[in-house]
């Protein structure tokens, strides 16, 4: 299909779209630059509570064999009594518009009272055991939720790095490109028509 006549009007409405794509564009890269940050202080807070755990689960894990050592039943028939389920709420947390699912916080340590357990009737070394996998509980959970949350910004950081690329090497300098062509046939027109008149005027008797 052949392209219509270029126009003043086609000009006009062309460069109205120009510079709205080009604020557009503005505002994308803005919102890229915002979500980087979240996630590089996202990234640096999941570091954080790695490195938290590690240390965690290393002194958890040679308390238990220190209790295990000491009392062995003790600490089966505890963890067989200390089982239970646990259940996290999802919500949804928006990020610059960016909707990402957020694990709500919740402690899973629990207190004597909670265990329903006498600090009497238990060695203080087999609760001790069990506070620390359940602080390492906790902190899963959150490291977990900032993961989850790292993925969905990421995936989002890529889609609109690819929506900048596209409308900086291919939209805009397409646009550009048939602004300059209408530019250059209304500037030939116009010199066209001015050297009519002109001849027009040549060719008038008296003149």
């Amino acid at each position: 299909m052949e392209k219509s006549s270029p126009t003043r009007q086609q000009l006009l409405i062309l460069r109205e779209q120009f510079d709205a794509v080009k604020k557009g564009l503005d505002l994308l890269k803005s919102k890229r630059e915002a979500l980087m940050k979240e996630f590089f202080d996202i990234v640096e807070e999941s570091v954080g509570m790695r490195d938290d755990l590690t240390g965690l689960l290393s002194r958890a894990f040679r308390d238990l064999e220190r209790a295990k050592a000491l009392n062995g039943f003790a600490l089966e028939s505890f963890a067989h009594a200390a089982g239970r389920k646990v259940n996290l709420n999802i919500r949804v947390r928006n990020i610059w518009g960016v909707k990402v699912p957020e694990i709500e916080e919740t402690t899973l340590t629990r207190s004597l009272e909670a265990r329903d357990l006498s600090p009497v009737g238990e060695r203080a070394e087999v609760i001790e055991v069990a506070v620390e996998f359940e602080k390492a509980s906790d902190l899963i959970v959150k490291i977990a939720s900032k993961e989850v949350m790292l993925s969905r910004v990421g995936e989002m950081i890529k889609s609109d790095t690819r929506k900048v690329n596209a409308i900086t090497e291919m939209m805009l300098p397409a646009m550009r490109r048939r602004i300059r062509y209408i530019e250059r046939v209304l500037e030939e027109r116009e010199r066209e028509e001015v050297f009519r008149l002109k001849r027009y005027k040549s060719m008038r008797p008296g003149t």
